[in-house]
């Protein structure tokens, strides 16, 4: 009797102490999960992949870990969704900073940051053209180990402002939006968290701890937030070569059949039908686009066409043609053209001729005008070493006539790459040639010369 008497008390003291003791829940938030705001950047540590940066806010009042124990790192994940409206691309969870209110959960506001590598981004075809069927969803994570008093909360967002490539310096993009949040946290947290230096705005050590533990490399990916940072130089292995390239490829609008073959100066091109071509130039070719009087209608009558990639609109009527007319421009063809239709042209047409001076000897204009140039070089350098020869026996010394024909040989070489009358790859050969030459008459071999 006395065994089941004790039996019953302690039922008793455990029934009462199951019925007072509190459940270790953590609770919702005041508010439902706030995703402020969600930026994409495009080809940040390598091309092709992507960071998605989110601005959020937790706002929990009191704090969350009484009763529950959980930092907000281990209650809350936030993932980046597929246009499929349900696949999780990729998913984190918040990081906890010490230094704020509720100093050991950190909760309220924050950034989070989720990053896609190349591979993923080409895998799930990311890209900006889907913008408004990628998904942000910050949500309670389902396995804390408190539980939840309901269901877990969550909060779906879009994507805000996404920076493809192309569009604009993403490392500046970024660090700049950094900065300006970090201006947001030292307003809400009460801690320093940017400063200014001579370098301009940049994060305090307290902004660095914070934000280099939210974004991984952010240190490489964008060094303009620090005061101190590390930056790879890369040796771009450029081309200074230039020669003539033009292509015209179908854009919406078509050719009538294979796309046709630009070569340099003018070229009329039968259009299809109407819309877009594009025409790619390679460096140092240049040219236009334009309307014909009777043909098809460029957009804005007449295109400037540059080096890289142009798209030109057109709307096809009467012939279907259109003008496009494209050349080489090197600093030959620079200078070329300040002489074109002068006295110095020796291309030109003379009144009553079929053909040009250089075309009845079967020349170039260039080896032509060359031809004389270097015909009136060697006169002046025969008139120069006869004046000299003259006026040094007059006055009692004939010699160093040699050394003075050199020079003015060198000066009219120059002369005549700058008038365009000689090839500038032949002045400059002749000038290496004759310059090498002279300087050795002049320090090397004797006076008499």
């Amino acid at each position: 009797m006395f065994k089941k008497l004790l039996l019953s008390i302690l039922i008793a003291v455990l029934v009462s102490m199951l019925i007072t003791m509190p459940i270790l829940a953590i609770l919702n938030p005041n508010v439902p999960p706030q995703v402020i705001a969600v930026y994409i950047y495009e080809d940040l540590l390598v091309d092709g992949d992507l960071g998605i940066l989110i601005d959020y806010n937790l706002e929990y009042d009191p704090n969350p870990g009484i009763p529950a124990t959980e930092t907000v790192t281990e209650s809350y994940l936030a993932s980046f969704i597929n246009t499929d409206g349900t696949t999780q691309i990729g998913t984190v969870s918040p990081y906890t900073f010490i230094n704020v209110a509720y100093t050991d959960k950190g909760y309220e506001r924050g950034m989070i940051w989720i990053y896609i590598n190349a591979a993923d981004v080409l895998t799930y075809n990311i890209n900006k053209t889907n913008m408004a069927l990628h998904k942000v969803w910050l949500m309670g994570n389902p396995t804390v180990p408190s539980g939840w008093t309901g269901d877990p909360p969550k909060t779906t967002a879009g994507i805000d402002e996404w920076w493809a490539t192309g569009e604009g310096d993403h490392a500046v993009l970024l660090a700049l939006r950094v900065l300006s949040f970090a201006e947001v946290l030292e307003t809400e947290w009460g801690l320093d968290m940017i400063q200014t230096t001579a370098l301009g705005s940049c994060l305090t050590s307290t902004g660095e701890s914070y934000f280099e533990n939210v974004i991984q490399n952010l240190r490489t990916i964008a060094p303009s937030c620090f005061s101190v940072s590390t930056v790879t130089q890369i040796q771009e292995d450029l081309d200074y070569s230039t020669a003539f390239g033009a292509t015209i490829a179908e854009g919406t609008g078509t050719f009538p059949g294979a796309p046709p073959v630009l070569t340099e100066g003018a070229n009329t091109v039968d259009i299809a039908t109407t819309g877009t071509f594009v025409l790619e130039l390679v460096k140092g070719t240049v040219g236009t686009a334009a309307s014909i009087v009777g043909g098809a209608t460029v957009t804005g009558g007449s295109v400037d066409l540059v080096a890289g990639i142009n798209t030109i609109n057109v709307t096809i009527g009467g012939t279907n043609d259109i003008l496009i007319t494209v050349n080489l421009v090197d600093t030959q063809t620079a200078i070329t053209d300040t002489i074109t239709g002068t006295a110095l042209d020796l291309g030109v047409l003379y009144p009553g001729e079929v053909e040009t001076l250089p075309e009845k000897f079967g020349m170039s204009t260039m080896m032509f005008s060359g031809l004389v140039w270097m015909l009136i070089t060697v006169l002046i350098c025969w008139a120069t070493f006869r004046v000299r020869s003259q006026v040094g026996g007059q006055l009692g010394f004939g010699g160093g006539s040699g050394k003075t024909v050199m020079i003015v040989f060198d000066i009219c070489i120059i002369g005549g790459a700058v008038l365009g009358l000689l090839d500038l790859l032949v002045a400059v050969l002749l000038f290496i040639a004759f310059g090498m030459l002279t300087g050795y008459v002049l320090f090397f071999r004797g006076a008499s010369f």
